[in-house]
C-alpha cells in the first residue's frame, strides 16, 4: 500500500503486524496483535489496507485496526469473545475484506456468522447468521452482485454462503454437512465471482464447483453448473485469467489449467515429467499474462498462462526455502515479493 508492505508473523510468545519500507525492506513499525502459536506455526492472515488504515486478524481471532503510517492501534475486537466466533482446527485464517466504509469478517458460529463493522471505529453495522450456525472456514470473503443484489460470499466449513451487503440477511447457500464441501477436513481457497456465477474449490480429495445464482423477488436459487473432482485445491489458491482457471491438484505440485465455464481440463502438469524443479504444494498469482508459481520446496516458476501445456519460462529458488513454503507471492509495480519464515524477498520483474 503506497510505500509500505504489510505482513504478519510470530515473535516468541506474541503475534505481530509489521509495516516494512517498500523500497529498502527496513522495518518501520510493529504492532502486537495477540498471542502466538495455534495449531500451526504463525498467523495465517494477509493484512488488508485501505488508505490510512490497516486491518489484520491473528490466528486466535484478534482483529486489529491501526494506522498505516505508524502502526498506532485504532481499535480491536476478538472474534470468539465479542461474537461467539467458532474457528476450525487451524484457527482463524481469513484476510479481512475492506468495502467502502466497512470491514467484513467471518467469526463463524451461530450468533454472528459474518459481521460488518465500521472500519474507522469497529462498531457493529450488522450481524449475519446461519440457522444452526457454521464453523468459519479458511477462505476470505469476496463481493458479488448476483441477481442485481450486492452480497458477500465465502466458503465456510460446510459450503458456500452468501449474505446481503445491505443488512446481513443470509441469501443462499450451496452444500450441506453431507455433500460437496460439507464435512471436509478444511475448505480453504477463496471463491471466484463472475456476474451471477460463483466458483469454489476445496482439497482433501473433494473438488470444485461452478454454480449459477438466480433471483426471483426476494428469493435466491442456486443451480450447479458443474462439479469436478479433478479440480481439487488445498491451500495454494485458484486464480482466473480470462476464460482459464489455474490451481494445484490438492497440494501435489501438479498444476492444472481448466476452462472456467465448463470445468474441462486444458492441461495438467505431471510432477517431474513436464519440466521444472518445483515440487509440492503450489501457491500462485497472476500478472501480465503469466503465472508466478511458488512451490513448497522453495522454487518459484514463471509459467505461460496462454500455452496449451505447462510451460515454464524461467525459475529460481528462494534462498532459505526448504519445505512447507506456502506464503502466497505478490506482484505489484514490477516487483515480486515472496516471504519465507522471517525474511521477505523483493525481486525486480519489470519488463526491460
Amino acid at each position: 500500500m503506497g510505500d509500505t508492505v504489510f505482513t504478519m508473523g510470530d515473535v516468541k510468545q506474541d503475534c505481530f503486524l509489521f509495516g516494512i519500507d517498500r523500497k529498502t525492506g527496513a522495518k518501520r513499525w510493529e504492532l502486537k496483535v495477540g498471542k502466538s502459536g495455534g495449531n500451526y506455526q504463525g498467523p495465517r492472515c494477509t493484512p488488508a489496507a485501505d488508505g490510512p488504515l490497516v486491518f489484520a486478524l491473528g490466528q486466535h481471532g484478534d482483529l486489529v485496526c491501526c494506522t498505516a503510517k505508524t502502526g498506532k492501534e485504532v481499535w480491536r475486537k476478538n472474534l470468539p469473545k465479542d461474537f461467539d466466533g467458532q474457528a476450525g482446527g487451524w484457527n482463524f485464517t481469513e484476510s479481512p475484506l475492506v468495502d467502502g466504509d466497512r470491514l467484513i469478517v467471518t467469526p463463524g458460529g451461530a450468533s454472528a456468522t459474518m459481521v460488518a463493522l465500521a472500519k474507522k471505529t469497529g462498531a457493529v453495522v450488522w450481524k449475519g447468521t446461519i440457522e444452526g450456525g457454521d464453523t468459519a472456514g479458511y477462505a476470505s470473503v469476496v463481493i458479488a452482485d448476483c441477481g442485481g443484489v450486492k452480497q458477500y460470499v465465502t466458503l465456510m466449513a460446510n459450503g458456500l454462503v452468501s449474505f446481503a451487503a445491505k443488512d446481513g440477511k443470509m441469501l443462499w447457500r450451496y452444500g450441506t454437512k453431507n455433500d460437496r464441501f460439507g464435512g471436509n477436513t478444511a475448505n480453504i481457497p477463496t471463491p471466484i465471482i463472475d456476474g451471477d456465477y460463483v466458483y469454489a474449490a476445496a482439497g482433501y480429495g473433494r473438488g470444485a464447483a461452478l454454480v449459477k445464482v438466480t433471483r426471483s423477488g426476494a428469493t435466491f436459487a442456486v443451480e450447479e453448473v458443474y462439479w469436478k473432482p479433478e479440480m481439487t485445491n488445498k491451500h495454494g489458491g485458484v486464480v482466473r485469467a480470462g476464460d482459464r482457471l489455474f490451481g494445484d491438484r490438492d497440494d501435489s505440485g501438479n498444476l492444472w489449467c481448466a476452462d472456467f465455464k465448463t470445468g474441462k481440463i486444458v492441461w495438467s502438469r505431471k510432477d517431474g515429467k513436464d519440466g521444472g524443479e518445483g515440487r509440492g504444494s503450489a501457491s500462485l498469482t497472476y500478472a501480465d499474462g503469466k503465472l508466478y508459481v511458488r512451490y513448497s520446496d522453495g522454487w518459484v516458476a514463471l509459467v505461460d498462462a496462454t500455452a496449451d501445456k505447462y510451460t515454464e519460462i524461467s525459475s529460481f529458488k528462494v534462498p532459505n526455502g526448504k519445505n512447507n513454503t506456502w506464503a502466497h507471492p505478490v506482484v505489484v509495480g514490477g516487483r515480486f515479493y515472496v516471504r519465507e519464515l522471517d525474511v521477505v524477498y523483493c525481486y525486480d520483474v519489470a519488463a526491460k
